[in-house]
């Protein structure tokens, strides 16, 4: 890892970048309390409520990560005004991400999941969504407004939690086709099958079970995640795949070239959510800052062993990072 390039990006170029978020945005709830008895009108545990709690989900967290790094960020998707949309978009906005690309579209819901749980166990989980694909006139709005802004945009990361955004494939290509046109890195976290639309994109970023879903290839060794990768590259068109593979690490595949593997950073685990969030924003903003592909992985490793060492959906924040890149370059 070259530790002045990094410790001058996270210091000095980082905050010169803008990126925009595209994808399926969510808002986390907690509802929290106390358990004492079972229910004498079902089976079921008696929740004495405690407090609710809210964060940003979906592509909102990635938005986050990429503000938490230093970046400046356009958040792009489909909220509601309803409590909660009004909620994440005054959320966003308190933290300084521009949220005038998120639209309202009619009898669309704000995405939301709610947990329950008690002493850190969740009892159960309730999902309000509507995942069936955003309307038309709603991509050409979303479309129209990323093209108004493109020349002020370094990169687009497409965040895909199967919510309706990406679910038509041709509006898939016409933001990459938008992002190639102006020379706009453009990055992919994605939980569909439809990977045949992502041709040249700079990266796709699933992990090793959905590297499995996407090619059909049960992955239980080093062979069949070979199989499965390269099925990956091929279908997809991409230029890179970059497999997150949790306590394995990070898998880079690339045509004409041997796969390269990243082992993870050895540290005490806590809580893995939101880990790929972090990863594909550390990546893109180290690549759009001009970082090659398999340095902006190690950075991520980096960024990435430190977030699953705290509880809860947590960004890694720019000068902790900073810190860590010094910390690993003087262990090496």
């Amino acid at each position: 890892m070259n530790k002045t390039f990094f410790k001058d990006m996270l210091t000095n170029q980082i905050n010169l970048k803008t990126v925009l978020v595209l994808g399926d945005l969510m808002v986390d709830e907690y509802i929290t309390g106390s358990v004492h008895r079972i229910s004498p009108e079902a089976p079921v545990p008696v929740l004495n409520y405690r407090e609710r709690t809210s964060k940003v989900g979906g592509a909102a967290n990635v938005a986050f990560n990429l503000n938490a790094l230093g970046a400046k960020v356009i958040v792009a998707g489909v909220a509601a005004m309803d409590n909660c949309g009004v909620w994440l978009r005054t959320y966003l906005s308190d933290n300084n991400l521009d949220c005038s690309c998120i639209i309202e579209e009619e009898g669309r819901l704000t995405t939301v999941k709610t947990r329950f749980a008690t002493k850190g166990q969740q009892l159960f989980r309730m999902d309000q969504e509507k995942s069936d694909v955003i309307t038309e006139e709603t991509q050409k709005n979303l479309l129209s407004m990323i093209s108004s802004r493109i020349h002020e945009i370094d990169g687009i990361v497409l965040s895909d939690y199967k919510k309706g955004v990406f679910n038509n494939p041709e509006f898939v290509k016409q933001i990459i086709q938008l992002a190639n046109e102006n020379d706009v890195l453009v990055a992919i976290d994605s939980k569909s099958r439809n990977i045949q639309a992502f041709a040249n994109v700079d990266f796709v970023k699933p992990n090793n079970l959905e590297l499995e879903e996407a090619v059909g290839v049960r992955i239980v060794d080093d062979e069949s995640l070979e199989k499965a990768g390269r099925i990956y590259l091929e279908k997809s068109g991409a230029k890179a795949l970059v497999v997150t593979r949790g306590s394995k690490g990070i898998s880079l595949f690339r045509r004409d070239c041997e796969r390269k593997d990243f082992p993870a950073e050895s540290v005490q685990v806590f809580d893995v959510t939101g880990a790929g969030d972090t990863v594909i924003s550390t990546i893109a903003l180290s690549m759009i800052c001009g970082a090659a592909i398999e340095e902006a992985i190690q950075l991520a490793n980096l960024a990435a062993g430190i977030v699953i060492s705290k509880m809860g959906t947590v960004p890694v924040q720019n000068q902790e990072l900073l810190e860590c890149v010094n910390d690993w370059q003087d262990s090496k």
